[in-house]
């Protein structure tokens, strides 16, 4: 099988991939005021975007791919679609990444998902400080950083209800103070 032939199959399986992991994944929104626990994901809408962006970014590039094959453009077909397709498993990576963050809280204790690595129990007795760090994922927000001791135990991050987590933990005396931003 030809190269291009490959790097096409690529195109179009990342984001049907994508999109069965979607759908067949129990957890697309947040679950709130359950009587044990509340469950907050990253939205819907964000991770349903992505796959989108995956589909429309992995029919282009079988198009574009076509056309540099049937010598519309003087290009070597194997390099656009080398493009599309490392474009492709990037946004998929991340797309994993977002669809696996999750936090959820319980009255004494909550467990964070990381993007990457495995989950961690944070008991909110044992929380020591949250430092506010800026985002680097979206301008102009804060992550929510929650120490045990000395030791970093999980992220909270921006694009989640924080506001909400924090009432949950209820430890305000352990957050930075903001006044002395101001």
């Amino acid at each position: 099988m030809k190269v291009v032939n490959i790097l096409s199959v690529m195109c179009a399986v990342i984001p049907l991939l994508a999109t069965f992991v979607f759908r067949v994944q129990d957890e697309g929104f947040s679950e709130r005021h359950h009587s044990h626990h509340d469950t907050y994901v990253v939205s819907m809408s964000l991770t349903w975007t992505l796959v989108l962006a995956m589909f429309v970014m992995g029919a282009l590039g079988i198009l574009l791919g076509w056309l540099c094959s049937i010598s519309v453009f003087e290009t070597n077909s194997a390099v656009v679609m080398g493009f599309f397709d490392a474009y492709l498993l990037v946004s998929f990576l991340c797309w994993v990444c977002l669809v696996r963050y999750k936090v959820v809280t319980y009255d004494d204790y909550m467990e964070v998902t990381p993007f990457i690595g495995r989950t961690h129990a944070v008991t909110y007795a044992h929380i020591t400080a949250m430092k506010l760090i800026p985002s680097v994922l979206i301008k102009g927000k804060r992550n929510i950083r929650v120490y045990e001791g000395d030791k970093k135990r999980a992220l909270l991050w921006c694009g989640l209800d924080l506001d909400q987590i924090l009432i949950r933990i209820n430890r305000f005396e352990t957050l930075e103070d903001l006044s002395a931003e101001a």
